[in-house]
């Protein structure tokens, strides 16, 4: 039930907010149009540089900075405005913003109340809580909150209108049941890597010493783990402490593109794959089959699956904290930080989150298993059009067109763009000889931090706020930047686990922006059927199955909607791709 409290929030209040306008002056394309005739003498709004060529005149119109409303990343230890990004964006754009930070521990609730008020708005919104922007933007669409951005998209965004006319399924995911667009999308194509779960990987050095090659099939992979747990002391520390599958099961919003409950890649192993992403959580346990969409959190494959785990769980082959993870208390949290290994087999969404280098080599990853009746993996039902509206601009803005201009800078220039979204030259990235964004690596391949940083996350977090409205290409990799560097292993291990077939699949849900109206229905059902379906697949894994119980659980999912929710995606996929 956690999982869905955003969205919960998002729509908790929606009775209670008056449908007059709550709070700011209409600014540019919102109401007024008049801030660019205004702004001539101290804006260049023509895709030059400064944006703001007079920043004194300018803020004396203004009334002082824009200010940048950011829900802050927990990590992050130097101040947003300190940032080596937003020090460059300063110094190219004239824009020095006025950061509000909120706290992301709290951020859904206080933006709620924020935006229902209407006080003490911004002039514009970084990002939103759990790539929910859609969700704000359709919830506030009649309150005088944010302003359409289709306009100012036209005409100050060539960058951005290019990208969305080559790709076709992003201009559908961006526009909003009313028409418009609000705010600028976050896209990051990466070859796919968001859609399918980081690699499953198994212990090669544990695998050499029990004289077994490397699985393909369920039975050869079952094989391999009962193996591993009558082994004795694979990882040499005298103790009995290894632990040959590492799972979790929950909570959605720590499992990282489905990657570390490993229940869902063996479904399709057994009949239909199942698919979740937290990214998309409404569309759990849902998928496109000929064209509709099907609830597979009833299949069989969810029984089967069930009965396959619940041998595992009763023979001690699975961690025994597997139905307690927590955002703190996880194997990524404990396992993985060890300085041996502790596992046979575990699921990662990138294996830099081994973060002993000497036991993080151990590992390699898994073919695609061969069940009794298909293939392991799934695709996950989320877009590489991440977020849809994040730099949303309020009603509050005086002069919108700065912010567009702004957001056309950052995607203009790719350069620039991985750079905002990755972190800086200096710290994650080094230019070579042809202007290449380079990675600084070892002669193992492990990065160098920079000091007094120890990872690339922490350098990343540190130079730059990242996400906001960023767009980072395919086409780039190899020409303006390598391929990111923590996530080069992870591609190709989701290569070795099956990513091509799974996504040829065509089975994900994509991202797309519901009515109000829907979004309250959602809010409402969709929490109840998948606590329904986690507590049916966490109890079976546990105890075991019948057929009384699996009855008993579909009827559970009948009384609680789930044909409703079916009919709700369908309408939305039918209007998205009319």
């Amino acid at each position: 039930m956690k999982k869905n409290l955003a969205l919960a929030l998002i729509v908790s209040m929606l009775a209670s907010v008056a449908l007059t306008g709550c709070g700011g002056s209409t600014g540019g394309n919102g109401g007024n149009g008049g801030s660019a005739a205004v702004g001539a003498e101290y804006l260049n709004l023509d895709g030059t540089l400064p944006i703001i060529k007079d920043v004194a005149a300018f803020e004396k119109a203004n009334g002082g900075k824009l200010t940048m409303q950011i829900i802050n990343d927990a990590a992050r230890t130097v101040e947003v405005k300190d940032l080596a990004m937003v020090q460059r964006w300063k110094e190219d754009t004239g824009i020095e913003f006025d950061w509000k930070v909120m706290s992301s521990d709290s951020a859904a609730e206080k933006l709620s109340l924020m935006l229902t008020s209407g006080d003490d708005l911004p002039d514009a919104f970084w990002n939103f809580p759990g790539g929910l922007s859609g969700q704000y933007a359709v919830q506030y669409s009649d309150q005088d909150v944010f302003i359409p951005t289709e306009d100012l998209i036209d005409e100050y965004c060539p960058t951005l209108v290019k990208i969305l006319e080559d790709n076709p399924q992003y201009q559908k995911e961006i526009v909003t049941p009313d028409g418009h667009k609000y705010g600028f999308p976050y896209i990051e194509q990466m070859k796919g890597l968001v859609m399918t779960s980081g690699p499953l990987l198994i212990n090669q050095n544990w695998l050499d010493a029990v004289g077994m090659d490397m699985p393909t099939t369920v039975d050869e992979f079952t094989d391999v783990i009962y193996a591993f747990k009558e082994a004795g002391d694979l990882n040499g520390n005298g103790e009995a402490d290894e632990i040959p599958v590492l799972t979790m099961f929950g909570p959605e919003e720590i499992d990282t593109f489905g990657s570390y409950n490993m229940f869902y890649r063996f479904t399709g192993c057994f009949g239909q794959a199942d698919s979740y992403c937290y990214g998309n959580y409404t569309a759990d346990h849902l998928a496109v089959i000929d064209g509709k969409i099907t609830f597979t959190g009833w299949e069989e494959s969810i029984r089967k699956t069930a009965d396959y785990f619940h041998q595992l769980y009763a023979d001690g082959l699975l961690n025994v904290d597997c139905f307690e993870a927590t955002t703190t208390t996880n194997y990524t949290n404990n396992e993985l930080i060890q300085d041996v290994a502790k596992a046979g087999v575990l699921g990662c969404w990138t294996d830099m989150q081994i973060t002993n280098n000497d036991v993080r080599h151990e590992y390699a990853p898994i073919p695609q298993l061969t069940g009794e009746a298909g293939l392991s993996g799934f695709p996950l039902n989320f877009s590489e059009m991440q977020d849809t509206s994040n730099t949303t601009i309020t009603t509050a803005c005086k002069y919108p067109e700065v912010i567009a201009c702004f957001v056309e800078y950052l995607i203009s220039d790719p350069s620039l763009s991985v750079q905002s979204n990755w972190g800086a030259v200096g710290y994650n990235y080094y230019e070579d000889e042809n202007g290449m964004l380079c990675f600084n690596l070892d002669e193992r391949g492990d990065i160098i931090p920079v000091a007094p940083y120890t990872s690339f996350g922490e350098m990343r977090t540190n130079t730059t706020p990242a996400r906001g409205s960023m767009i980072v290409l395919d086409e780039y990799y190899d020409t303006v930047c390598q391929y990111t560097y923590d996530a080069v292993t992870l591609l190709q291990g989701q290569y070795v686990n099956g990513k091509e077939e799974q996504l040829a699949r065509g089975t994900n849900v994509p991202k797309m922006l519901m009515t109000l109206e829907e979004n309250q229905r959602l809010a409402q059902i969709q929490p109840v059927i998948s606590d329904i379906v986690d507590r049916y697949v966490a109890n079976s894994v546990k105890n075991g199955t019948s057929d009384a119980e699996w009855n008993a659980y579909k009827e559970e999912l009948k009384a609680a909607g789930v044909e409703e929710l079916v009919s709700i995606f369908q309408t939305a996929y039918d209007r998205v791709n009319q």
